[in-house]
């Protein structure tokens, strides 16, 4: 009985905070909108680093990128007091990350913070950062990749996904990848499996904590929807990672960049 109540109210309460947040998250989407047209293709024909936060990375090679246009992610602030180095842009969309995290996203001194907040979910305020639609949809074929994040961007699964649309709606034509392991100590398979890896450290940092297992069948089939956009519009997208399993996009030599 205790069960059937505890059920009941926790519908009555998520139909409560979806009716609340639409209208609050609709304002700030709007407030955002006319920034967000500001930067389409602002950054045209040039390149990007796309810093993942996989155990690969370090405060070296960041140091190399002090005066590149870097997208960094989630929990990538326990990296900086290992270097001057400091991303561009920085994008999250996991709620559960986000509210967990509030202070540290906030206390970051970037200008430009990017977060994608689902019409149903009521957010706290985040400072000065942009605010983006996010839409999710099942799929088990290759998402859809946005055009105009004006509009909206799609869930691939991974908030590296959310940095590609940005990118290439900000005019990049050379997308690079830093980071990018795409392994973790525990992972859900295609099939609904959870798979563990004891061995595997999922970060750079041991602070940094995963809010929701890893889906690496669908953030696979985003980067290759990522990288079927980008061959269709004269973008390329390459993988520096030092190592690591993403096979998707062809591999260079971080160290050759430069």
């Amino acid at each position: 009985m205790k069960y059937e109540i505890y059920n009941i109210l926790k519908k009555i309460y998520k139909k409560t905070v979806g009716i609340v947040a639409k209208p609050i998250n609709y304002q700030r989407i709007k407030n955002s909108s006319n920034s967000l047209i500001s930067l389409r293709n602002i950054h045209s024909g040039q390149r990007c680093f796309i810093i993942g936060n996989g155990p690969s990375l370090n405060a070296n090679d960041l140091d190399k990128l002090k005066d590149e246009i870097c997208f960094g992610c989630n929990g990538i602030y326990n990296i900086y007091s290992k270097t001057e180095w400091r991303p561009t842009y920085y994008c999250s969309q996991d709620i559960v990350y986000i509210m967990s995290n509030r202070k540290k996203i906030i206390a970051q001194t970037i200008k430009n913070k990017f977060l994608a907040i689902d019409d149903k979910i009521l957010y706290p305020p985040l400072g000065s950062a942009l605010y983006i639609r996010f839409i999710r949809e099942e799929y088990d074929v290759l998402p859809k990749f946005s055009s105009d994040i004006v509009e909206g961007i799609y869930d691939g699964s991974t908030v590296s996904y959310m940095c590609m649309q940005i990118a290439a709606y900000m005019g990049f034509k050379e997308i690079i990848l830093l980071g990018f392991d795409h392994n973790y100590s525990a992972m859900v398979d295609e099939n609904g499996n959870i798979i563990h890896q004891p061995d595997v450290k999922d970060h750079f940092s041991s602070t940094d904590k995963i809010s929701n297992l890893p889906r690496l069948h669908n953030s696979t089939l985003a980067y290759q929807a990522a990288k079927k956009y980008a061959d269709k519009h004269g973008i390329r997208i390459y993988n520096a990672t030092r190592g690591g399993k993403l096979e998707v996009f062809e591999r260079i030599s971080f160290d050759e960049l430069f």
